[in-house]
């Protein structure tokens, strides 16, 4: 690993180095020092906004879901740097989360659907298959009882078919369907099924799991547009925190399964985010997300070291 770009991560925020102790170093969680960085990074200013946020929960109505304000954004941002319910401040919250649990199993968000689009224009406790996965992935990441998640998960889990995940959504939400034709991949929703299988590597092999891998290289090798999403400029930029489906929030997840780690589809998209850095080894934010402009990412002008540790949390993966 490259020393002396750890060292400079290490050395900034109390919020990225627990996640450089956890994610590049490897620190177990019984670790002093790790301990000690999870206390500290308790109290970075980051955590301290976003855990204020998170008590009002469900916080703003979703409407759509690459609103980097929602509160399903920032819970999944706190779970995957290694935050968990052990603490009291984060099991209330989850706590509140756990109330809304539709008839199949699955936690609910607050949504609002236009009657233009099939819904009643009224706001709602409901899920789509582009947020439901990833709250789960959050409460899995918590350490939320799985007695308690299993009967979702399975739900979830059942929704895929030969050709990957398709738009999905409760039954109360009636024959509602996203802007592509029903029965057919949904990029986004494929991607968000993939984060949370990627906990799961008893899963890796199931076939559902196996289908939707799949329909994720074959859209990075063909690049076409499929619903809303693109493979193209865009998708290529650089941009974190993770909430759309971009190139490093693809690569982060295809880089959890062990059969993608040699397609050629995916080695090409490490291709492609390896020419990006710099003289120094860092990374530049192409794109940001304004509502994160706390952290370095939220800019364009320097090196962000928030990006840098995914993409070096990616590398540690692939070996």
């Amino acid at each position: 690993m490259r020393e002396q770009v750890v060292n400079r991560l290490q050395n900034s925020s109390a919020l990225l180095k627990f996640a450089v102790l956890k994610d590049l170093l490897g620190f177990n969680s019984q670790d002093e020092e790790y301990i000690k960085a999870r206390n500290e990074a308790w109290k970075d200013p980051i955590t301290v906004e976003i855990i204020k946020e998170l008590k009002n929960w469900p916080g703003n109505t979703l409407k759509r879901h690459n609103d980097a304000k929602l509160l399903i954004h920032k819970l999944s941002f706190l779970a995957d740097l290694g935050f968990t319910i052990n603490d009291k401040r984060m099991k209330d919250i989850v706590g509140s989360i756990l109330k809304n649990r539709s008839p199949e199993g699955v936690f609910q968000v607050m949504i609002n659907i236009p009657k233009r689009f099939g819904g009643t224009g009224e706001d709602q406790y409901s899920w789509m298959l582009c947020d439901a996965p990833l709250l789960m992935y959050s409460l899995v990441r918590l350490g939320v009882d799985m007695k308690q998640l299993e009967r979702g998960l399975d739900y979830l889990f059942s929704l895929g078919a030969d050709f990957g995940y398709p738009c999905g959504a409760s039954p109360d939400l009636g024959r509602f369907n996203g802007p592509g034709k029903r029965g057919t991949l949904c990029p986004y929703a494929n991607l968000l099924m993939a984060k949370l299988y990627s906990l799961f590597p008893e899963k890796h092999n199931d076939e559902l799991c196996r289908f939707c891998i799949e329909a994720m290289l074959d859209h990075m090798d063909k690049r076409d547009k499929r619903y809303l999403f693109g493979v193209g400029t865009d998708f290529n930029k650089l941009k974190f925190p993770f909430i759309w489906y971009d190139i490093l929030h693809v690569a982060d997840v295809l880089s959890h399964f062990d059969y993608a780690l040699k397609d050629s589809r995916f080695l090409k998209l490490i291709d492609l985010i390896k020419e990006k850095e710099d003289e120094n080894q860092l990374y530049i934010a192409e794109s940001v997300w304004m509502a994160w402009k706390q952290i370095d990412s939220g800019q364009k002008k320097e090196p962000s070291l928030w990006i840098t540790w995914v993409v070096n949390r990616i590398f540690r993966r692939i070996g």
